[in-house]
């Protein structure tokens, strides 16, 4: 595994993600609306915001070198935007998860929230290959054999697959929220 080349600000940003990716995970298992969901809820957007807050710094920027969908030293490229657009899916589901008594809102918390969620580990999938040796070995093959300048396809494979677990999740809630706002309405 490469980590010589992490930065302290680096590995503070691993740990944060390491952090929201256990709170993640725990809240997408846990109960919905329990204490306990709250609170791990706001472990999960606490640690979003440190890594990705942090992510603007991982690169030294300078005012020439602001370039979106690019990649590498001095370029506020795409991760950086990632980074932007997972900001903006806490935002969306802080908010939301304190107006779900309207439908709107309770149907775009658990988006939002797996909208960050899908950030947070598709990031993790491009480290993974990038720093687990027999990963980047591969990943190094697959680029090979795609040529240059072209994305290596088993990242873009995978990412497919993470992808379409998201949507299916994102599929699974909608029907969830819909059939808790129906029972609470025949209660009601």
């Amino acid at each position: 595994m490469i980590v010589s080349n992490i930065s302290l600000l680096g590995w503070l940003h691993a740990l944060a993600c390491l952090a929201a990716l256990a709170a993640g995970s725990w809240n997408l298992a846990l109960p919905k609306g329990t204490p306990l969901h709250r609170q791990v809820g706001r472990g999960y957007m606490l640690s979003m915001l440190v890594l990705n807050l942090s992510a603007f710094g991982i690169y030294k920027f300078d005012i020439g070198s602001f370039v979106p969908f690019h990649a590498g030293p001095h370029i506020f490229g795409l991760f950086h935007w990632f980074a932007v657009a997972a900001l903006v899916f806490i935002a969306i589901g802080w908010y939301a998860a304190r107006h779900q008594d309207r439908a709107f809102w309770a149907y775009t918390h658990p988006i939002a929230m797996l909208l960050s969620f899908y950030d947070l580990v598709g990031g993790g999938i491009n480290e993974v290959f990038t720093r687990v040796l027999p990963l980047r070995a591969v990943l190094i093959a697959s680029a090979r054999a795609a040529g240059p300048g072209r994305q290596p396809p088993i990242l873009g494979e995978v990412q497919q697959l993470w992808m379409a677990a998201i949507l299916v999740m994102i599929v699974y809630f909608i029907a969830r929220v819909a059939l808790w706002r129906r029972s609470a309405a025949v209660a009601a």
